[in-house]
């Protein structure tokens, strides 16, 4: 018996040469899914990295009370240059002093505190106009009061003769006295700026 049998070779494993390509439509649904995911991931870093890097909250203490921001640069003003005849303590931290150094010392952030009060209660003391200007002004004062306070402390703490260095209440991550100069930078009221030292130094 004469004749030929067919054979037919199988694919071998790993081998798609038999496959059918999907359905073009298919392949298109899924390309466009991809781009607009990684369209909107790439949306998301960018708000992410401006919210982090370039977003600034500080024009949020800005007070648009023109005649308060000039009229609180002469108040500070004027008491910048009392702060100013004191004792320089821009020296800062003493490793062993003397008890009538320690005393000194206290004597002057003493006066220096006082007079930084006084500033603020008369700063204070004429409202600006808007009631969100207002608000903004007793948040600037709430943080100022409590650097006042570690001020305080700290003066209490001379006046034991316990000599550390002088720290402040944490706000925001990091010293509230930050915070103070944020208000005064954005409202151009550079002269109400917290001092950087306690005494009569500059800033």
């Amino acid at each position: 018996m004469t004749g030929t049998t067919g054979y037919v070779a199988e694919p071998l494993p790993g081998d798609l040469s038999g496959q059918q390509p999907g359905p073009p439509t298919s392949r298109r649904r899924s390309l466009l899914t991809k781009i607009g995911l990684t369209i909107v991931c790439l949306a998301l870093a960018a708000m992410w990295i401006y919210y982090f890097f370039f977003a600034s909250t500080k024009a949020a203490y800005r007070i648009d009370d023109a005649a308060w921001r000039a009229r609180a640069t002469e108040v500070c003003t004027k008491y910048e240059t009392q702060r100013l005849a004191l004792v320089d303590t821009a020296g800062g931290y003493i490793a062993k002093p003397t008890p009538e150094q320690i005393t000194q010392r206290a004597d002057v952030v003493t006066k220096a505190t006082d007079i930084l009060e006084a500033e603020l209660n008369e700063l204070v003391a004429v409202q600006p106009a808007s009631d969100r200007d207002r608000e903004l002004l007793a948040k600037y004062e709430g943080y100022y009061r409590t650097m006042l306070r570690d001020r305080r402390d700290y003066i209490a703490q001379l006046r034991r003769f316990e000599v550390q260095p002088y720290t402040e209440t944490l706000e925001g991550g990091g010293p509230v006295s930050n915070l103070l100069i944020d208000f005064t930078t954005v409202n151009q009221i550079n002269k109400c700026t917290p001092p950087g030292e306690l005494g009569g130094d500059a800033k």
